[in-house]
């Protein structure tokens, strides 16, 4: 049995987190939840989002710069999920790496639409090739896991979609 989209939802006001973790789980989704972009970035170290859906509007990282932060590393689906409605701060959002915006206040069926819309997207990597074998290396997407000459090497998550990354284009680096 696969194991349930991982969807880490960042926002400050606890009842849009109480809001969000009760609906995504009923529809299966295995839910953690950060008050702030930096309490995210934690949390990634440790637990590898499928998804992400942030606020913008958040003490020390705000949702941009966690855009940002993510996008660099991972290609993971961003929803921003925000009362700001201006045309100028989604299109900073969306170019900080946001896949997707909703405006708050929001009915559930349309972001649950969304969420569905932007996992669909994501490539299923580790579906198209679980396993990865360079040389010494072996890559087991599946289980998060890298051995080089059968010994175990710890990555953090963000590590490890680089070296996944990296791995699946060689030659890319000129």
């Amino acid at each position: 049995m696969p194991e349930p989209p991982h969807i880490l939802v960042v926002d400050d006001e606890p009842q849009i987190t109480r809001v969000l973790r009760t609906s995504l789980s009923a529809q299966g989704y295995d839910i953690r939840v950060a008050n702030s972009g930096e309490m995210a970035l934690e949390i990634m170290k440790d637990w590898q989002p499928n998804m992400i859906i942030t606020d913008l509007s958040m003490p020390s990282v705000d949702g941009v710069e966690l855009c940002r932060k993510v996008r660099a590393v991972s290609r993971i689906p961003i929803l921003v999920l925000s009362v700001r409605d201006k045309e100028q701060q989604k299109v900073e959002a969306l170019d900080a790496g946001a896949d997707d915006y909703v405006t708050k206040p929001f009915g559930m069926n349309e972001l649950l639409a969304r969420v569905r819309a932007n996992l669909r997207r994501v490539p299923a990597e580790s579906e198209a090739d679980p396993v990865i074998e360079i040389g010494d290396f072996r890559i087991d997407t599946g289980a998060h896991k890298v051995t080089v000459r059968n010994n175990e090497v710890r990555l953090t998550p963000k590590e490890f979609d680089l070296l996944v990354f990296l791995a699946r284009r060689p030659g890319n680096g000129s």
